[in-house]
């Protein structure tokens, strides 16, 4: 009786869609057959142990991929001990740094199964690796050659999109595009798409109006707009999206995808500027941000629609617990007062009430003071954010200035040491990078060159005649991050979005 022929097993591995539709599988498939039946092997045609469109240099296959499957197979006795694993040459299982590569190939091997390479017919036993130097180093090297290969084609990518940037004043560098612009085909160039980029500003100016987003979009959803996606009706948050797109404005931010912790991640890149026409400025997107940061709009939820009464609304805070103030009304008769939320739910903090017109009377009848001048922009506060960000901007350039350098140093030496570096270098100006923008993020938003106007509209808002405390609301709460109310001591603190404060005794609590 014959004995049974020992199984063996083929892996097949691509990184790319495309490759499926080429050569690259047909090739592994026929190595592997034509290998099995010239040394005796039972090639299990059912039990297919393939990975396509699955990259090996992040080592995937191996954690999450079929080339984990296979392990645990192996594991579980599913496949049995003994088996041969036939892939075309160790590079399609990983192409890892060599130290984590060749930790895959000894995991393997540890199993009892036979690693067999076709393009060069070596097999790799767990008996060979500890005895033969030779092998275990010959595998090494060939680890190192595939990891650098795949360092190197990634370094290209990033190379040809740098290109690509550079070209972006004069040409599209992707096709993606928000839902309110097209591509001219004619032209090349990118153009609005009318109807939607009306909506888009009606979405801003609403904003800007103080409708809050869920009442912007039941306004959306009521005139029977067409929604811009796929979607059947419009959503709060596309519109808190739409809101917060720099798009708006022009601006392309383009995004690449890094592995942290072993998980994609997408990276925002630097901000192209111009690159889609405009379909508001950058002061109404700016003036929006500001009023988006701190203080929520009063108008929304069961409140949305109607009549605001409460010019402070959204910015009102305690000053025991720091926690919101609401407004109180018990009846037509009486007067309305405000009173910390945590006191009012028994949920903590004193209950001092403070009358309402008071709080008013004090804002505009001393707006000029409070509002003309603005506290806090040469401040401490307000240039501490400016130096913070001159710096992040000095160690962003520095580090750039580094990663040239050894990138020029490892193209002349080829040392592993250096690589590492500029992968540490790397991580280190993208962090920077996430810094920059956050600071700049927060400058323009807050003390960018539309401050003083800002400011200036405030005070119109609040001594205008008629008064339009909804349009006086938006308007303070553009440049206010809060209004701080001290009932025991009649104090009232304006505190503004880029730094500084100003302070104003409006009266004595009530007894």
């Amino acid at each position: 009786m014959l004995a049974p022929k020992p199984k063996a097993y083929s892996y097949l591995r691509f990184s790319t869609p495309e490759q499926k539709q080429g050569d690259s599988g047909r090739r592994q498939t026929t190595l592997a057959r034509e290998y099995a039946e010239k040394h005796g092997l039972d090639l299990d045609a059912q039990l297919a142990f393939n990975d396509e469109g699955v990259s090996a240099y992040r080592g995937k296959n191996s954690e999450t991929g079929k080339l984990g499957e296979f392990l645990g197979a192996v594991r579980t006795g599913i496949v049995p001990p003994g088996a041969y694993l036939l892939v075309e040459s160790l590079d399609r299982i990983s192409r890892q740094a060599a130290r984590k590569a060749q930790r895959v190939l000894e995991d393997i091997c540890e199993e009892g199964v036979t690693v067999v390479t076709l393009t060069d017919g070596r097999a790799y036993t767990k008996e060979l690796l500890d005895s033969d130097p030779t092998a275990l180093l010959m595998s090494l090297l060939i680890f190192i050659r595939a990891n650098e290969e795949s360092t190197m084609k990634s370094r290209r990518l990033k190379a040809a999109w740098t290109g690509k940037r550079q070209r972006a004043s004069s040409e599209p560098i992707t096709a993606k595009c928000p839902g309110w612009v097209r591509l001219n085909k004619a032209t090349g160039k990118w153009a609005l798409i009318p109807e939607r980029a009306e909506v888009v500003q009606r979405v801003f100016r609403e904003s800007l109006e103080g409708r809050g987003q869920h009442t912007i979009t039941q306004g959306l959803n009521r005139d029977a707009i067409p929604v811009f996606g796929k979607a059947g009706h419009w959503h709060r948050s596309y519109v808190a999206k739409l809101l917060s797109n720099p798009a708006v404005m022009g601006t392309y931010v383009p995004h690449s995808l890094e592995w942290l912790d072993g998980k994609r991640a997408r990276k925002a890149l630097d901000p192209i500027q111009g690159y889609f026409p405009a379909v508001v400025d950058s002061e109404t997107y700016q003036r929006v941000q500001a009023l988006r940061m701190d203080a929520a709009s009063p108008q929304r939820g069961r409140h949305a629609g109607k009549d605001l009464r409460n010019i402070f609304g959204g910015l009102l805070r305690c000053s025991e617990c720091g926690g919101a103030m609401v407004m109180v009304n018990k009846g037509k008769r009486s007067q309305p007062y405000v009173v910390c939320g945590k006191a009012k739910t028994g949920a903590g903090c004193g209950y001092r009430a403070v009358r309402y017109e008071r709080l008013e009377y004090a804002l505009l009848n001393h707006a000029p003071q409070l509002l003309a001048i603005i506290p806090g922009g040469g401040s401490e506060e307000g240039e501490e954010v400016q130096a913070e960000l001159d710096r992040a901007e000095a160690a962003l350039d520095a580090a750039d200035d580094l990663l040239a350098q050894l990138g020029e140093d490892y193209r002349n030496t080829r040392l592993r040491t250096l690589l590492t570096q500029i992968q540490e270098v790397e991580q280190e100006r993208d962090a920077l990078k996430a810094k920059r923008d956050e600071l700049v993020e927060r400058r323009d938003a807050t003390v960018g060159p539309f401050l003083e106007q800002r400011a200036s509209e405030a005070l119109s808002a609040v001594t205008a005649e008629p008064l339009d405390r909804k349009r006086a609301n938006v308007a303070l709460r553009t440049v206010l991050a809060s209004v701080t109310v001290n009932p025991r001591g009649g104090l009232m603190v304006l505190r503004w979005k880029h730094g500084g404060e100003a302070q104003h005794l409006f009266s004595f609590p009530e007894e």
